[in-house]
This record gives C-alpha cells, sequence and structure tokens, in this order.
C-alpha cells in the first residue's frame, strides 16, 4: 500500500513538473536578461519574470502576451512560444513625427539676418579698380560664403512666392 501511494505521488509530481513551461526573456540587443516582464495567458494566469529572465507558466494555454514598459508587446500563439525569447526596445521605435509650416516669427528672423548678411557683405565688397586686393581672390570662404547668402535669398523668394 506504502508503495502505490509513493508511486502515485511521484507519478503526479511529475506530471506538475511536466505541465510547467520555463521562458527565458532577453533582450534583443544586448542579450541579456529582462526583469520584470509581465507574462498573461488566454486562461487568466498572470506572473513576471525574475532577475534572471525566467518566466514560468504553470498552466496550458493557448495564447500568452509578455508586456513591459520599455519593450514592445508580444502576443504569441502556443506553438509559436519557444524557450527563449527577445524582446525588441521601445527606445529603437520612434514616435509619430509630424512636420508643419515654418512658424511666421522664424521666418521673419531668418529674413532679417540674410537682410544683415547682405548689406555685410555688400560693405566688404571692393569700392573701384583702385582697391584690388589679391587676398580676397584666393579667400574660398568669402566666395562659398556668397554661394551661401544667394542660396539662402532664393529660398527665401520662393517662401515669399507661396504665401
Amino acid at each position: 500500500m506504502c508503495r502505490i501511494s509513493l508511486i502515485a505521488l511521484l507519478w503526479m509530481t511529475c506530471l506538475s513538473v511536466k505541465a510547467q513551461r520555463r521562458i527565458l526573456l532577453l533582450d534583443s540587443d544586448t542579450n541579456q536578461p529582462i526583469e520584470g516582464v509581465s507574462v498573461s495567458t488566454d486562461q487568466g494566469e498572470t506572473t513576471t519574470s525574475d532577475k534572471k529572465g525566467i518566466a514560468t507558466l504553470s498552466v496550458p494555454f493557448d495564447t500568452v502576451r509578455f508586456s513591459h514598459l520599455k519593450y514592445s508587446s508580444e502576443m504569441l500563439k502556443r506553438e509559436e512560444v519557444r524557450d527563449t525569447l527577445f524582446l525588441i526596445p521601445t527606445v529603437h521605435m520612434l514616435p509619430e513625427v509630424t512636420v508643419s509650416e515654418l512658424a511666421p516669427e522664424i521666418k521673419m528672423l531668418i529674413k532679417g539676418w540674410v537682410a544683415q548678411a547682405v548689406t555685410e557683405g555688400a560693405a566688404m565688397a571692393p569700392q573701384g579698380i583702385a582697391s584690388f586686393d589679391f587676398a580676397n581672390m584666393l579667400d574660398r570662404r568669402r566666395r562659398r560664403d556668397k554661394k551661401h547668402l544667394e542660396k539662402a535669398k532664393e529660398v527665401l523668394e520662393k517662401w515669399d512666392e507661396k504665401q
């Protein structure tokens, strides 16, 4: 009688151990275990992963959901769940971006800067043949700045046409 009860007890222990499912949850970028991942099944069981990133499910399930604040949530069917699951950090996911028109006060400020730069550039220009400066001919920065100013003028004129 004692043997039968011992065998039944061992058999029930084996069944309960076999029914448990251990899942290791890792960060997809660093391969480090993730603590605090909420794991919930369609059967109503909810658990969280420990410091080693291991979550243990004891109830059979059809679908399971993994969620964490810093990672994207995953919902998987039983067939898709493996012993190790990599979660994707939400830090890499960009939020929605909305592009709008430039504010009018910023437009006016830019126009002022361009006008000031143009007047300063005109003041720096030679005032006749007698004021020829060979060093200015070799100055690449001045030519580059002049091209930038011309391009900025064109852009502002296009903006004005659209208004």
